[in-house]
């Protein structure tokens, strides 16, 4: 098992293709529908692709005359930048691990200056909400322990915290019935682990941030968990009830839009669109339905992602030296050096080129372009 740059962009092209199908299945409701909680399973397999970037013992070799061979060679070229020769891929290489440290340094400061302001924020103590914290863990026959403040900064209810939770208030009144909500909707995100789901998708941004693909995926997988906390707590309501709670929603949602926040998942913050699909989730409640169609799309996601790993692209350059002659000789044979590769030369004529010295041109003079024009 090895990384290589090749391996490197198959798992780049391979995320990027089932990132769009997922954005195509999450965009139709019948499709997300057909699909239902294994669209879940397949992101999570998009996110262990981006994070496999290896070749493994298994995996299978196409070769590329064109694409790759040509990309190759400018990855190849040589650059002076002060006075420091490097390739065009090594300067990739820096620019990406610069803008990586960059924006991880930039996400630490915001984390702890956000750390520090929710440590100054008052409790809430409109109801009794450790009770009904104590109500929704026996419900979910869980122990956690989470403290619930007030936070006038945000416009919308969030979870804030892996080690020690916190449920984060806005300056809004809401009822009792809606704060236990609120409460319940919250929690289970903690329970089912979306805190370290978030905790991925923010490393995966960082890491990757200058691919457009991946806060597109971060997108869709933050619309999954909505669904998902959305399907749980509602599974069991009744028409009164699940309409008790989109209004609750809604009155989230004119608070205003919520500004990004480090490792918070928020209640009511996607676009409108979004959480219009939400609510057709909530009153049709198909995420829950299950059928043999679920099964097989989760064996057929399985072997998606095992064709992408099992394949990485290599360019060909065999194709660029053709079998025209026997073989050079110092005699009459000569090479000219060009910025990337070699040119083949017998008996005065062009007859193909050469990335490299191999063992057949190991003799063979190697000229540059005004020495060949002499040598002719």
């Amino acid at each position: 098992m090895t990384v290589t740059p090749l391996s490197l962009l198959s798992s780049l092209v391979s995320s990027v293709l089932l990132t769009v199908f997922a954005w195509v299945i999450l965009k139709y409701d019948s499709a997300l529908k057909m699909a239902g909680k294994q669209i879940g399973i397949f992101l999570a397999l998009i996110i262990a692709r981006i994070l496999l970037p290896v070749e493994f013992n298994f995996t299978v070799t196409l070769r590329s005359r064109y694409i790759l061979t040509r990309l190759q060679d400018l990855m190849r070229l040589e650059l002076e930048i002060g006075g420091i020769e490097i390739t065009v891929g090594q300067a990739l290489l820096v620019l990406w691990v610069l803008g990586a440290v960059c924006k991880f340094v930039i996400y630490v400061g915001r984390y702890i200056h956000l750390s520090r302001v929710i440590g100054k924020c008052p409790g809430y103590f409109k109801y009794d909400v450790e009770a009904m914290i104590a109500q929704i863990n026996r419900e979910c026959g869980k122990k956690g322990r989470f403290q619930v403040l007030l936070l006038p900064g945000i416009q919308t209810p969030a979870v804030f915290g892996l080690a020690y939770p916190k449920i984060l208030m806005p300056m809004i009144n809401y009822s009792e019935e809606e704060m236990y909500y609120i409460l319940k909707h919250e929690m289970l995100h903690y329970y089912h682990h979306d805190m370290l789901v978030k905790i991925l998708c923010e490393f995966i941004g960082i890491i990757y941030w200058w691919n457009p693909v991946v806060f597109l995926l971060n997108q869709l997988i933050a619309r999954v968990l909505e669904i998902r906390v959305d399907a749980i707590l509602t599974s069991r309501f009744s028409e009164c009830e699940k309409t008790s709670y989109l209004e609750c929603i809604v009155k989230s949602m004119r608070a205003g839009k919520q500004e990004k926040k480090e490792l918070m998942i928020t209640f009511a913050a996607q676009k409108e669109e979004v959480m219009k699909q939400r609510f057709r989730c909530i009153c049709e409640n198909h995420w829950q339905r299950k059928s043999w169609k679920h099964t097989f799309l989760t064996i057929c996601s399985c072997l998606l992602f095992l064709m992408t790993i099992s394949v990485v692209m290599e360019p060909d350059y065999d194709a660029d030296i053709p079998g025209t002659f026997d073989c050079p000789t110092p005699e009459n044979a000569y090479l000219v050096r060009k910025e990337v590769g070699y040119l083949i030369y017998v008996d005065g004529e062009f007859v193909g080129e050469a990335l490299e010295i191999s063992e057949p041109l190991a003799d063979i003079k190697i000229y540059r372009g005004d020495q060949a024009l002499r040598y002719q």
